[in-house]
């Protein structure tokens, strides 16, 4: 049963639960607005102190004001555990926004101008959404039609579950959280990757013009999100296609910029060697335990583009284990060799986004930007 009130908000319905929380659609009393609700729950419960600490470092997420960024309202501690309020919109994930079974979809969006990175902290935006840094698993209220805070948060796995490499890549179930060590063989195999059942999508269909014009103007309003975040010093960690959502205006929205970070950084609510991403989005750097810049978010960017323009991923495996292997040793297919008629443009962007080293990729969002325009 959620709970009935937490803080000032009264609680309407359960949207979705991940790794790290339960969002819920909320009423707040105060101005009678909806908002999207994030209880945390990962680890064990926070002392009042480490929950006040963890407040006010997502106080400072508040401050942040930009169109493709998830506008979050303010951080309070409920039973012990903190929770944030954020914009709630209705909205695909981005997936669901290129998903080639949906037909046409929108027009082909007009072409963007140079990219401008707005650092004010004043505009007025309209609103935005806020669910779940790691909101993939099949435990939401209403039928899958993709759209947010309507159905399962479910298209990639979190990280700490080594359980869904039993259902493979973007498995929809539930699974169990367990930290684990990259540099260790899993004590757990798993099924193959390829799920069930699973239809690969048509290339013709990949490359219709409608839905690369969708795709590189997503890719580029992301560009601008993470230029943002990264101008402000944060990382997000944990990008990949659930995270970022797209309204009916076709207007892109970067969510839980930021959570990562403080999630890996307590101590309190993250357990010794538990990795904080996604397995297939994370870097090598990031795989290692290294330190993590914005180049770490272009790596996984890049990955983002090879899957949807190539309908697989750039490194696939049974094993979490095997799959750090191949991130860390081994090269990517060449794009174009899956996708004979793909846009060569794009497939070099990918590429050299997933590059090793973090020194051989892009290094700010903004070249990201200046090089899908062309």
């Amino acid at each position: 049963m959620p709970p009935k009130a937490i803080g000032p908000y009264r609680v309407l319905e359960t949207l979705g639960s991940g790794g790290a929380g339960t969002v819920y659609r909320a009423l707040d009393r105060r101005s009678n607005d909806e908002v999207a609700l994030k209880l945390l729950s990962t680890g064990p419960s926070l002392d009042d102190r480490a929950a006040r600490r963890l407040v006010r470092e997502f106080e400072t997420l508040a401050d942040l004001s930009h169109p493709n960024v998830v506008k979050v309202f303010e951080a309070g501690v409920h039973e012990g555990w903190p929770y944030l309020a954020m914009e709630l919109i209705e909205g695909l994930t981005l997936r669901h926004y290129l998903d080639v079974s949906l037909g046409g979809g929108p027009p082909t969006p007009p072409p963007r101008g140079p990219l401008s990175i707005r650092r004010t902290e004043d505009d007025d935006f309209g609103s935005v959404d806020g669910p779940d840094e790691d909101p993939d698993d099949d435990s939401a209220v209403d039928d899958d039609d993709g759209t947010f805070g309507l159905n399962a948060f479910a298209e990639e796995a979190p990280s700490e579950d080594l359980a869904s490499f039993h259902g493979g890549a973007g498995d929809d179930s539930d699974s169990d959280d367990v930290p684990v060590d990259p540099r260790r063989e899993p004590a757990r195999k798993a099924s193959p990757t390829a799920r069930p059942g699973a239809t690969p999508p048509r290339m013709a269909d990949l490359n219709r013009p409608e839905r690369m014009g969708r795709l590189k103007d997503a890719l580029l309003q992301v560009c601008e999100a993470l230029a943002y975040i990264h101008g402000h010093g944060l990382v997000h960690r944990d990008l990949k296609p659930s995270n970022i959502m797209v309204d009916d205006d076709r207007q892109v929205r970067l969510m839980d910029f930021g959570l990562a970070k403080f999630l890996a950084d307590d101590a309190g609510i993250t357990a010794d060697g538990k990795l904080v991403g996604t397995y297939r989005y994370m870097a090598p750097e990031q795989i290692l335990g290294e330190p993590l810049d914005g180049r770490s978010d272009l790596y996984s960017l890049g990955v983002i583009l090879y899957e949807l323009m190539s309908g697989r991923p750039p490194f696939d495996a049974k094993t979490p284990h095997e799959l750090w292997r191949q991130v860390l040793e081994t090269e990517a297919p060449p794009l174009l060799a899956l996708n004979l008629h793909g846009d060569p443009q794009l497939a070099r962007v990918a590429h050299r986004l997933i590059r090793k080293e973090p020194d051989d990729r892009f290094q700010t969002a903004e070249e990201v930007y200046e090089a899908l325009s062309e």
